[in-house]
């Protein structure tokens, strides 16, 4: 099944409109529908709400239009169920409105038309919308969207007797109303906590709302095998629901929790904390009663991973890090690399092992081995990646559906995936804590940024699941890389320059600024500001917002560090 971010259940972008106007979308508020959660007590902590404006209620004997007008602006208000935007309701409308059903954010200017004396039309562009779930969803057009509003008169003033669900937002609004949460999964090896990108309004009882999504399960591309979530099914939030008090949590669960043993607890602690925040400790209750979440020697796992500050480089016949302009080798690594004419390389973590793309395929290099392994010898391959467990990833640069993983000992798996036949492979990476693949492929619909996550037997990768299609821009695919656990960033070619733009997933896209000849990119520690670019000359830049800086580092090629 192929799903792409910016699109309507698994429909393309182009089919916005039309999905606006069946509603058949979801919205604002991100508590799951099959969650079985009930509305209850806010937290006590509160959560400050900025828009710079302060919607009022209807205004006597306004017109149709300003009713509608006032209405949407009184909808960027979320505080106590929407309660301002339902003043310009009829009656009984005001009951069965769902402002959480979806949020779109406009772009631009709205139009207004007037179909009949009590019908409206509200036309404006939008590429972007924020479903039930939170999960935020981007096209890489703008598309023309339509609502359609009817009046009726009660006591003799001008209500909304009918009007689509959810809200409209404009881009500025939305950027004060939502904010971005996450949600913490774990791998399947539970050494890494993986995010899921929500967004939420901004006011009191989003944690209940975020701890009501973890509950809920991830999103469906990753709740497919590549994510585990150690609540026991079925659990929901109790009575108690979310406080906290002085940076501890306490989340009251239903009676399911107590079923988890000692370790599955702890585990079900690690991801509340993590997606609750900012927060020192968290209390798990029963029915108002602390359950035993003890230690058990459950080690804590690890989310968003860092890699060696240096930079990896093959270097003046060198390979390592370099650091003052000298490369420092790595002990039983780097001669082994250089020894198979190393022209692309992935480092494992710890530095044990490595994926080299050398002068006859793909080779596995280990700490522990006098000599390189080939575990590919197909042609034509790209640059490989290792992903948590040891598996080298690897595919031609000819057709990115023919992947496949090799043990180091060069034992091969074929992966099974809907990857498109034939694509041109420009970047394949494994994320660093090894539940995702991100492809970004030139195809014969254009370039596509592809993320995946991937379905392991035991540990052995065996396929990918749903595939997720980021909006980008139009340009050649150069090369691609992981900035965080979170966000991708893109090296494109298009009208004579170098195009780096970075793709949160689950979020909205950034420029990066632009280079020339460029022909690699790679990640780091600090977000965007660990980027760097290798262009045609060897030499390498860092990211410095939207330019680009010369480091003085120059480089036959840079290596990714998983």
């Amino acid at each position: 099944m192929t799903r792409v971010i910016g699109s309507v259940f698994g429909r393309p972008v182009t089919a916005v409109a039309a999905m606006i106007l069946a509603c058949a979308l979801a919205g604002c508020s991100g508590v799951p529908t099959t969650s079985g959660v009930s509305v209850g007590q806010q937290i006590n902590a509160a959560v400050p709400l900025d828009l710079g404006f302060a919607p009022q209620g209807p205004a006597k004997d306004a017109a149709p239009a300003e009713i509608m007008q006032d209405f949407i602006l009184a909808a960027t208000n979320p505080q106590n169920d929407f309660a301002i935007a339902r003043q310009f309701l009829a009656k009984d409308f005001s009951h069965t409105w769902d402002p959480n059903e979806i949020v779109i954010i406009r772009s631009g200017i709205a139009a207004t038309t007037e179909t009949s004396p009590t019908t409206l039309n509200y036309t404006f562009t939008t590429s972007a919308s924020v479903d039930r779930e939170g999960r935020y969803l981007q096209g890489s057009e703008f598309e023309t969207a339509t609502r359609n509003f009817s009046f009726t008169k009660e006591n003799g003033q001008w209500r909304i007797s009918d009007a689509p669900a959810g809200i409209v937002l404009s881009e500025d609004s939305f950027s004060r109303v939502f904010t971005e949460r996450a949600l913490y999964f774990f791998d399947p090896t539970f050494q890494f906590l993986v995010p899921d990108l929500r967004w939420y309004p901004n006011r009191p009882g989003i944690n209940i709302r975020v701890v009501s999504s973890l509950l809920g399960g991830p999103t469906s591309w990753l709740g497919q095998g590549a994510v585990i979530s150690e609540f026991p099914e079925g659990t929901g939030l109790g009575d108690g629901l979310v406080t906290i008090d002085a940076g501890v949590a306490t989340v009251d669960l239903t009676e399911q929790a107590r079923s988890a043993n000692g370790t599955q607890r702890e585990r079900m602690r690690q991801q509340l904390a993590a997606s609750l925040g900012s927060v020192a400790s968290v209390v798990v209750t029963v029915a108002g009663i602390p359950i035993d979440v003890s230690q058990t020697g459950t080690g804590a796992a690890v989310s968003n991973p860092a890699v060696e500050p240096s930079l990896l480089v093959l270097s003046d016949k060198k390979f390592g890090f370099t650091a003052n302009g000298e490369v420092t080798t790595i002990p039983k690594l780097s001669d082994q690399i250089i020894a198979v004419g190393a022209r692309a390389a992935t480092l494992a973590r710890g530095k044990s092992a490595a994926a080299v793309l050398g002068s006859n395929g793909v080779y596995a290099v280990r700490s522990g081995s006098s000599r390189a392994v080939l575990v590919d010898a197909r042609s034509g391959l790209s640059a490989p990646s290792i992903d948590t467990s040891g598996f080298i990833w690897s595919v031609p640069r000819a057709n990115g559906a023919a992947i496949r993983t090799f043990e180091l000992d060069g034992k091969a798996h074929d992966i099974v995936s809907e990857l498109p036949v034939g694509s041109r492979v420009a970047a394949l990476e494994v994320s660093r804590d090894g539940a995702r693949l991100l492809m970004y492929l030139d195809t014969a619909n254009g370039p596509q940024l592809i993320v995946a996550g991937i379905i392991r037997q035991g540990l052995v990768p065996t396929a990918l699941g749903e595939l997720v299609r980021l909006p980008i821009e139009r340009g050649t695919p150069i090369d691609a890389t992981w900035i965080d656990d979170r966000t991708i960033a893109t090296l494109a070619e298009s009208g004579g320059r170098s195009v780096v733009t970075a793709h949160q997933i689950g979020g909205p896209w950034t420029a990066l600024g632009t280079l020339t000849g460029s022909a690699a990119i790679v990640g780091g520690n600090g977000g965007t500001d660990g980027l760097r670019v290798l262009n045609s000359d060897g030499q390498i830049f860092r990211s410095r917002g939207t330019t680009w800086q010369q480091t003085g580092i120059v480089a036959s090629f840079i290596a990714t560090q998983e």
